[in-house]
Order: C-alpha cells, then sequence, then structure tokens
C-alpha cells in the first residue's frame, strides 16, 4: 500500500505552530441557490475577517469557477495542467483521509493574511467529479479528504457553486456543520435561500443529519422600503434571530476588493470602515453558532 502525500510545507509549518490546538473547528459552507447575490464574496471577506481579529483560516473552494480562489491570489503553479494537479479536482476523485493536505496553500495578500488564511483551490476539472457521483459515499469524498486536516484552524469555510441539486453541493454540505445563506433583499434571491433550507429539511438524512442553517447576510442592501420588506421575509427562512443585523451595502470599494482580489482595508477610509462591518459580521456568525450549538 502507498504512502498517502505528503502534507504541503504551508500546511506542515501551521501544523507545527498550532500543534496545542485540539478542538475541531466549525466548518461553513456559504450558499445560496441562485448566482450572483455573493457567496465567493462573502467567503472571501469573511475569511479576511477573521484573520484581522487573529483566527486561523481554512478556505474551501468547492465551486469549479475557483473565484474565491483567485480573490484570495491562492499561491498556485502557472500551467494549467500543474494548476489541476494542485487543487481538490486532483484530491476528490479518491482521497486519502487527510490528503487534503497535500494542496493547501496560502492566500497571496502578504502580511496576516498569508500567515492565517489558507486555501484548499478549486479546479474547472472539479466538475467531473459528477461522474463518479454514484460510487459508494461519494457525497463523503470532501469530508475524508478534510479529516485530520482542520485542526490547526479556527473556522473552515467552504465556498459553493450557485446551485442546489449538484454532486458538488452534496460533497460541501456533507462536510459542514452549518450553511450561511447570502442574500440580496430582492424576490428571486430570497426565493432561493428559501429553497436552501427546503433542501435542508428534504435530503439532510442521505447527507448530513447535523447540518443546520446558520443564518442569512443580507448582501447589496439599500434602505429601500421593498428592501426592508424582504430582509423580515428571511427571518422566516432562518428561525428568529437567524439574519444578521448587519446589512452589507452596495458600494464600489465592496466590488473593488473582488475585482482586484486584494483586502478591503486598501481601499482608504472607506474600506477600514467596511473591514470593521465584516469583522463585526463574522463576530454575530459566530456568536450564532455558539446559540446553536447551546440549544441543540
Amino acid at each position: 500500500m502507498s504512502s498517502p502525500p505528503d502534507p504541503s510545507p504551508y500546511f506542515t509549518a501551521l501544523a507545527q505552530l498550532r500543534a496545542d490546538k485540539t478542538d475541531v473547528p466549525p466548518h461553513i459552507a456559504v450558499a445560496n441557490h441562485k448566482g450572483g447575490v455573493g457567496k465567493s464574496f462573502l467567503t472571501q471577506a469573511i475569511a479576511v475577517a477573521a484573520a484581522e481579529i487573529g483566527h486561523y483560516v481554512l478556505v474551501v473552494d468547492m465551486d469549479s469557477q475557483g473565484n474565491v480562489t483567485r480573490r484570495l491570489r491562492a499561491q498556485l503553479p502557472a500551467a494549467p495542467e500543474q494548476r489541476t494537479a494542485a487543487s481538490l479536482a486532483a484530491v476528490l476523485p479518491n482521497p486519502g483521509r487527510g490528503e487534503a493536505a497535500r494542496i493547501l496553500t496560502p492566500c497571496g495578500y502578504g502580511g496576516i493574511y498569508t500567515e492565517r488564511i489558507m486555501v484548499a483551490p478549486a479546479d474547472l476539472d472539479l466538475e467531473l467529479l459528477a461522474l463518479t457521483a454514484g460510487q459508494a459515499a461519494a457525497e463523503r469524498r470532501l469530508l475524508r479528504a478534510l479529516t485530520g486536516v482542520v485542526t490547526p484552524f479556527d473556522v473552515v469555510l467552504i465556498d459553493c457553486e450557485p446551485r442546489l441539486l449538484s454532486h458538488q453541493i452534496d460533497l460541501a454540505w456533507t462536510a459542514s456543520d452549518y450553511v450561511l445563506i447570502p442574500c440580496e433583499a430582492e424576490f428571486d434571491a430570497v426565493q432561493s435561500a428559501r429553497r436552501i433550507r427546503e433542501r435542508i429539511a428534504r435530503d439532510s438524512h442521505k447527507l448530513n443529519e447535523d447540518l443546520r442553517i446558520a443564518g442569512i447576510v443580507v448582501n447589496r442592501y439599500r434602505n429601500l422600503a421593498v428592501h426592508k420588506s424582504r430582509a423580515d421575509e428571511m427571518e422566516k427562512i432562518s428561525g428568529p434571530g437567524g439574519v444578521c443585523p448587519v446589512r452589507i451595502p452596495e458600494i464600489a470599494a465592496l466590488k473593488d476588493m473582488s475585482e482586484n482580489a486584494r483586502p478591503i482595508t486598501e481601499n482608504g477610509s472607506q474600506g477600514r470602515d467596511m473591514a470593521a462591518l465584516f469583522r463585526d459580521v463574522y463576530t454575530w456568525t459566530r456568536t450564532r453558532i455558539s446559540e446553536l450549538e447551546k440549544a441543540a
């Protein structure tokens, strides 16, 4: 029997640095059925916010578009075939326990972000996993690949593709404890968030009986009557207290963060204000999860 591949040197260094940490961090899938509502954006922003308050973050990119991989400037080879080999697409077809460790690579922002954020990168070939979805326990492949890898981190964020019924979603949700739903205050986005809740209720016994909705984060919010009304509707999906009170506005600085793949603190005073806002979102999310765990 062959030996498991060696972990990446970046992961090895982090594991040594945090050798005393023994608890398993929460695994949070960031998901909505609708595209364009800010899933990768929120994953990027929360990862950065967590790093800024001293937490170590593992970002797992389960969207074959690889948006959060790019936005966090994950350090990857230039050649396409080498990039695929250094991604989840090369790990998940038949993963060994903890095999994700071999592809983990730092965020490329520098400073505390490179020190505290690590990425399991995506690749377009993630789509090919659907061809083997019929294998026994295929939906547990990501969970198996992460086993024993997550302990050095304080939170695991899993960026999901904008679909509801797909093998990539099954993999992500089976490996998650909670789903965090970014949602615009518009009819279609709210309906899509409702479908997330419905699928969890319908299929959690097949994928993950412990999966729960952590909450909803309202994105691109404007102080309009219709946006206030839609935000009220979201609480019927998330349950009481499940809508983050921090509203994410639609401003140019936030688009620049994603477009130019850099932390928002680099966008002057407005960027620093927004960075504080996302730290509040992350703090709310962790508090909400703690409350749900106590109530379980």
